[in-house]
């Protein structure tokens, strides 16, 4: 069994890594399969004392049982209670400290890590970081549950099938109220770091390769307070197969929607991700523009609206814990998440020379 290691306790180390690994050791162990060793051991290096036990009580919280994880102050004390032959660190820092941290890691003999997205915050800390994972050898898994849920899986059956015709359009919207993170916490520098990750790298997976066409952020504003390029995102992306695709996140929605339209030739598929860890289920609308020519039936791609469970993050960490443990490297993974984080380089650029856009728009 490996034992999780998790750098960075804020809402994706408490709130997803440790709930998602207490459920997979549960869920393992209950079939006589174990593949994570508890109790986890969880840290922040950049908490102040009181900070860090805060955050200790809602890791305890999040995680589950009383048990399931260990939380320290310093990387130094968590790495004292973990052997670096079977761990595995999920770095869940803000992108610009990733490289500092992996470095340490790999100083003390960690090979095994899951990184949250994105991958960098800039060109030159993503060229260190594959210069390291190269230097030191490091097996590198990139948090990319989009891309790896049945629901990703549906959408790319279709599009190399070609079902419903060529695929000619993504159209992507994440929109949620994101005003009490926005205002407490300073780990991302605009909205193309929250939700657009997730989104872009789902685009490249479907349609391939793509060159950033256009990109702008706006504002959050509430009260007598602004955040700068905090409100929201609009990004078109041009991809070299022919397919456009257009990705738009409002954090200052009013509502919660997070969902993928992909128009074919002959069809569209809508794609609805969970909203939250409080609902696995995902949904997937399938509809034919031509009912005389529509394809013959076939189970979970007849047209038609579709719900099924989609626990993706549990099933991702399932699945490069897996890999961890037989020695095969996830190989599609990295450059993935590679392609991801430059193409987020190029938009903040973009961005970082656009003129301001009127706070809320889409």
């Amino acid at each position: 069994m490996l034992q999780p290691l998790v750098v960075g306790l804020g809402r994706s180390g408490s709130g997803l890594h440790l709930r998602a690994l207490a459920r997979l050791a549960r869920r393992t162990a209950a079939t006589g399969d174990p593949l994570v060793a508890l109790p986890a051991v969880g840290c922040d290096p950049r908490a102040e004392a009181l900070r860090a036990e805060a955050l200790r009580a809602e890791a305890l919280r999040t995680a589950g049982a009383p048990g399931e994880v260990t939380a320290v102050t310093t990387l130094e004390q968590a790495l004292a209670q973990v052997n670096p032959a079977t761990a595995v660190a999920h770095v869940c820092t803000p992108p610009r400290l990733r490289h500092e941290v992996i470095a340490r890691l790999a100083g003390h003999g960690v090979r095994r890590l899951i990184v949250e997205k994105p991958l960098a915050a800039s060109a030159e800390e993503l060229d260190a970081l594959i210069r390291l994972r190269e230097q030191a050898d490091l097996d590198v898994v990139v948090v990319a549950h989009w891309t790896s849920s049945r629901l990703a899986d549906r959408l790319r059956r279709l599009v190399r099938g070609e079902r419903l015709g060529p695929l000619r359009r993504i159209t992507v919207d994440q929109h949620k109220p994101r005003f009490l993170r926005s205002l407490t916490t300073e780990g991302h520098p605009s909205a193309l770091d929250v939700e657009i990750p997730h989104s872009l790298g789902l685009a490249l997976d479907l349609a391939g390769p793509a060159d950033l066409r256009a990109a702008r952020c706006w504002d959050l504003r509430c009260e007598d307070r602004t955040l700068p390029h905090l409100g929201g995102v609009h990004v078109e992306l041009e991809h070299r197969s022919g397919v456009t695709t257009v990705l738009r996140s409002d954090l200052g929605a009013p509502v919660r929607q997070r969902s993928v339209v992909c128009e074919f030739e002959r069809g569209t598929a809508t794609a609805h991700f969970p909203l939250s860890e409080d609902d696995d289920h995902a949904q997937l609308v399938v509809a034919s523009l031509d009912h005389a020519t529509a394809p013959p039936p076939d189970g979970e791609y007849d047209a038609g609206h579709h719900v099924f469970r989609d626990d993706a993050l549990t099933a991702f960490f399932e699945g490069a814990y897996r890999d961890f443990t037989s020695g095969t490297p996830n190989a599609a993974n990295f450059p993935l998440a590679c392609a991801t984080a430059r193409l987020l380089c190029t938009a903040r650029e973009h961005c970082a020379v656009e003129a301001p856009t009127p706070a809320g728009s889409r």
